[in-house]
């Protein structure tokens, strides 16, 4: 938002390379080296791993189970999911390394399976999943669909926690193990605050937010919940509770009531799970295989290549666009160890290459972001907007499509949402952290030389006086204002309508359907159907997914992650290097569009 300074004098005139010269050629020298050492560590590793891989399916030919269909052969699909499941992989696996199915490969795989005469069942194995709610209700709705089919799912739990339950409740019959952990309890939000802690250090939190709800500075300036926060946060765990309910009670065919005491009784062991009426029978694994020995399980990932050829598909082209993480300004950015950031840059030029390809009929945003930079919304959101002009643009939004994320996704022509996505939060803050008082304690000072009577106003070693927080507190009104007023005009409301439910409040899909800031609940397949719809594509014509930004290839990515020295970045847990990245555009001066609060809901 503000024109950059210059940090220090420069000259044209050519320097030697001093001894610090020569220290930094010799260091970007041993980056290189161990670049390419890291490269041949890990093409080792490929190479064997290959070469274990094959051995196993020589062995499996040979009399273990086939990892295909042959002829009138009969099969299952078998889904293992724990830990997280991405929304995309940031860098593109060799097949063998990649276990993490992404969700649009097993949803593309229970569709293509509940027409598939050769697929009987679906076994699910579920434990510990790391996936908001909203991904959780899109895999379910996904078994509810292959149901429908008229063949039954069944899920195996070892240890499930509420959102883990509440997904295996999709299936037919749900198994367990007799020594099985069923934490089912009912949900919980946990918020922490800092600001006794920042006071015993010396750290002064200056912070300004437009919008009743936008609390997320609440956590450096508060000891605990301000009433509207409070209100805000009952309200959203009000909402996903009675999601969480009524999907339990259609599930297991159970009331209300019968619903609430069971939550209430938790947790179980299997025994009691059993008596319980959690689950239908205690069984291990191996039991339940001996059931469908008759019957060849298949992998999503296999079972989605089956039958694909390489000759000329000719069937019209959708791009799925994905924006996931925060929002940055410049490139995307994600670890395979977990942690993505939307970089606005490589999100802008996705949409711009989907918008200029003619044999593009139609485009899904895929947004799972809970905002970030205002500056790098803006980018995305022209890009949007442009690319609108020449073709359908529908948002699919999964976990997250809060503040910047909503920002993001307000100009396409239709937004879908699950009933349990976390939306809306049209609102913006920023501020700075004063550190004098921290630098004082472990004995430091600092010297500031300024050319400009502002030009330390983001410095970190003194506090804004009034004049300053009041000019900084313009910015901020005046960006609301925008995005207000965008968001008015992406869902054709006056002003007035939508600050009425702005303010950065959150709200669940469910309820930013009824307020009109989403068009359709569903999840990403409902999103592909408007699409289509659009684009004037018949609804049962299948289309070809041209899935942007294209991900780097694996050794590609090590190698860029060496010469940005990757190793301190993944050394830091993901929410310690959110903050960095918060920290570093407050010092800056930019405008923070980001969910109030890291929900978490257990």
């Amino acid at each position: 938002m503000h024109p950059r300074r210059a940090s220090g004098p420069t000259s044209s005139t050519p320097a030697t390379p001093g001894r610090h010269g020569r220290r930094r050629a010799r260091s970007t020298e041993m980056k290189k080296r161990t670049a390419w050492i890291v490269v041949a560590g890990v093409a080792a590793v490929a190479i064997g791993a290959a070469a274990v891989g094959a051995l196993a399916l020589m062995l499996r030919g040979a009399g273990g189970q086939s990892a295909s269909w042959t002829s009138g052969s009969s099969g299952y699909l078998y889904l293992n999911l724990n830990d997280e499941i991405p929304e995309q992989n940031p860098a593109e696996l060799p097949s063998f390394l990649e276990k993490r199915p992404a969700p649009l490969r097993v949803l593309e795989s229970l569709d293509r399976a509940a027409g598939d005469s050769k697929v009987t069942s679906v076994v699910l194995r579920v434990s510990l999943l790391d996936v908001g709610w909203g991904r959780f209700l899109e895999l379910r709705d996904a078994i509810v669909r292959f149901r429908k089919s008229g063949k039954p799912a069944y899920a195996h739990l070892e240890f499930c926690g509420n959102k883990e339950y509440y997904l295996a409740t999709a299936c037919t019959k749900i198994y367990a193990v007799p020594t099985a952990i069923m934490d089912v309890t009912g949900l919980r939000s946990e918020t922490t605050f800092f600001k006794n802690t920042l006071d015993k250090l010396g750290i002064q939190a200056q912070f300004e937010g437009v919008g009743k709800y936008k609390n997320a500075p609440n956590q450096f300036t508060e000891t605990g919940f301000t009433a509207p926060h409070r209100e805000q946060m009952d309200a959203l765990l009000d909402s996903l509770y009675g999601s969480y309910v009524a999907g339990v009670q259609s599930g297991r065919n159970k009331t209300p009531e019968q619903v609430q005491a069971m939550i209430d009784n938790g947790p179980y062991d299997g025994e009691q799970a059993l008596k319980a009426g959690l689950v239908d029978e205690l069984v291990y694994d191996d039991q339940l295989r001996d059931r469908l020995k008759d019957a060849t399980p298949l992998a999503p990932g296999r079972y989605a290549r089956q039958g694909r050829g390489f000759g000329l598909d000719r069937r019209p082209k959708v791009a799925l666009v994905y924006a996931v993480g925060d929002i940055v300004p410049g490139e995307s950015q994600g670890s395979p160890l977990g942690g993505q950031f939307a970089g606005s840059d490589t999100v802008a030029a996705a949409l711009r290459q989907a918008r200029k390809d003619s044999d593009i009929k139609a485009i899904v945003l895929r947004v799972d972001s809970p905002g970030g930079s205002g500056t790098a919304s803006d980018v995305i959101w022209r890009e949007v907007v442009l690319a609108k002009k020449a073709k359908p643009v529908i948002v699919s939004m999964g976990d997250l499509g809060a503040s910047g994320g909503y920002y993001i996704a307000m100009a396409a022509d239709a937004i879908v949402a699950q009933p349990t996505t976390i939306t809306g939060s049209i609102g913006v803050f920023g501020g700075k952290f004063t550190l004098h008082g921290l630098y004082d304690k472990v004995g430091m000072t600092k010297e500031i030389l300024t050319r400009g009577q502002h030009a330390d106003l983001f410095s970190e070693y003194r506090p804004w006086n009034d004049e300053e927080r009041a000019k900084f507190r313009s910015l901020m009104v005046a960006f609301y204002q925008d995005f207000v007023t965008r968001a008015a005009e992406g869902r054709k409301k006056s002003f007035g309508e939508i600050d009425a439910i702005a303010q950065g409040r959150v709200w669940t899909g469910s309820e930013a359907l009824s307020h009109g800031l989403v068009d359709r609940l569903g999840g990403l397949d409902v999103a592909l159907g408007l699409a289509k719809e659009r684009a004037r594509i018949d609804k049962d014509q299948e289309v070809n997914l041209v899935v942007l930004p294209e991900r780097k290839g694996f050794i590609e990515t090590i190698l860029e992650r060496q010469e940005d020295g990757v190793e301190a970045r993944i050394a830091l847990p993901v929410d310690v290097r959110r903050l960095a990245r918060w920290v570093a555009a407050m010092s800056r001066g930019d405008v923070i569009a980001r969910l109030p609060f890291d929900l978490r809901v257990f």
